[in-house]
């Protein structure tokens, strides 16, 4: 019997420790949402005006049927209302597609993709998806992406001649979708472990053109997208695909952007695309 008296304020203690831990999760998921909620900026109402923006991720809604879905924007430290700047518009993987959209994680501020954005002064948009509404399954989610794009334009200066899209697993798979359906909308397009297969219709290869290249990369260790399966598709269409440029990496499996060092490949094949922008 006097064990389990001692035993009681030994559980209150452990309880009230993960209480606290929970609250504390909760602070600052809501800090989070209040920085990003508030900077967000009005569209203007004159055409070809802009405000200023601050810098860093500002959260925005999508309107698909009664559905509000969020998207993020990073804005770089160089941007200015009076400079159009080029567009990085990014869709992750299923990891992220759960019941819900993922936006009040604070962690997705560590996403290697918002990095760019400094580095290479362009304007960083993530979509977020979820199981009902996930591309490349889901039209109206692909459908989303683009008017997300067009919503991105009336908010900042945006050079509409760099608009670049892509993304990782399931998001680099859409990329194959937007090249099929949407290819007038972009400059250019990259891939993260992408599968260059697309559910219930044919790739158009033949729309990767040196004027609207690909540049993708897969992991030689990839257990989800065997390489050999992915190099295989690239050998039989690279004649016609002329502006695909396949990259590789020897290990980091499925999602080796996200493991140690990853970010620099990031950098590489983002730096293909927005270099040669950075420069004009």
């Amino acid at each position: 019997m006097r064990s389990h008296k001692l035993l009681l304020p030994v559980l209150f203690f452990l309880l009230s420790h993960v209480a606290g831990a929970q609250t504390a999760a909760e602070v600052h998921s809501k800090q989070w949402l209040t920085t990003i909620t508030g900077h967000a900026i009005h569209a203007s109402a004159t055409p070809g005006a802009f405000a200023a923006a601050p810098h860093g991720l500002a959260l925005y809604y999508s309107r698909v049927g009664n559905v509000d879905v969020p998207y993020l924007v990073y804005v770089p430290q160089t941007y200015t209302p009076a400079r159009a700047m080029p567009v990085v518009v990014f869709l992750h993987g299923a990891i992220l597609a759960k019941d819900s959209f993922q936006y009040k994680d604070p962690s997705i501020a560590t996403e290697p993709i918002f990095s760019v954005a400094d580095m290479y002064h362009a304007i960083v948009v993530f979509p977020f998806g979820r199981r009902d509404l996930m591309w490349p399954s889901q039209v109206s989610a692909l459908e989303n992406v683009a008017s997300i794009v067009k919503q991105v334009q009336h908010h900042y200066n945006v050079d509409k001649q760099k608009i670049y899209l892509g993304g990782i697993s399931m998001g680099g798979i859409s990329t194959f979708w937007f090249i099929n359906h949407k290819p007038d909308m972009f400059a250019g397009f990259y891939a993260f472990s992408a599968m260059p297969k697309l559910p219930g219709e044919a790739v158009k290869f033949g729309n990767i053109t040196k004027q609207k290249p690909l540049f993708s990369m897969n992991a030689k260790d990839d257990p989800g997208f065997p390489f050999g399966d992915v190099q295989a598709i690239y050998e039989q269409h690279k004649s016609e695909a002329t502006g695909w440029n396949f990259g590789n990496v020897e290990q980091g499996g499925h999602r080796f952007i996200y493991g140690p060092g990853g970010a620099k490949y990031v950098y590489s094949l983002l730096g293909n695309l927005l270099l040669p922008a950075a420069k004009n």
